[in-house]
């Protein structure tokens, strides 16, 4: 399973990353999905902003994603649910909840990133995570999250839950 066009260069995919150097964060984001699946999808703050982070590290666009989990926090699926521009990327409330209906998903975890590299949320991701969380309230799924993801490692992480823009 390739994760990217064959054809593009390393400079493409990931400026200022070599080819090995992809190729090993491709394994990495594999090893983890695959941990992730197997475990609690919460277990450790690292674990899931490396996680989300390894996902977006080559990202030039926004990716709005959801972290599908069950009962037991367990990933079910890592779905991608949209990509946009550089500083914008258009999400459905309707669609999120579907995936998480079809797959009797009990929590998401909401993710995305910002490829300035600038974590902070504007107003628009406040807005739309509070549509996310009341609709789902009706359907009893919990959101545990919204992290916005930066450039980098766990400190160019936001979570509103930690920032208290979420509440039970």
């Amino acid at each position: 399973m390739t994760l990217h066009d064959p054809k593009e260069t390393a400079d493409q995919r990931a400026p200022g990353f070599s080819e090995a150097e992809i190729a090993t964060i491709d394994a990495a984001r594999t090893i983890l999905r695959r941990h992730a699946r197997s475990t609690a999808a919460l277990q450790s703050w690292t674990m899931l902003t490396d996680y989300l982070a390894l996902n977006a590290v080559h990202e030039r666009v926004e990716v709005f994603r959801v972290l599908l989990l069950d009962r037991k926090n367990r990933l079910i699926r890592d779905r991608v649910m949209t990509r946009g521009s550089i500083d914008h990327v258009p999400v459905y409330v309707s669609e999120v909840l579907r995936s998480a209906l079809v797959l009797d998903a009990s929590a998401l975890i909401l993710c995305h990133n910002h490829p300035s590299g600038d974590p902070q949320p504007s107003q628009t991701d406040i807005d739309l995570t509070r549509k996310i969380v009341e609709a789902c309230k009706v359907m009893e799924i919990v959101i545990h999250d919204h992290i916005i993801v930066g450039f980098g490692r766990e400190k160019n992480a936001f979570s509103m839950r930690a920032a208290g823009m979420l509440s039970d």
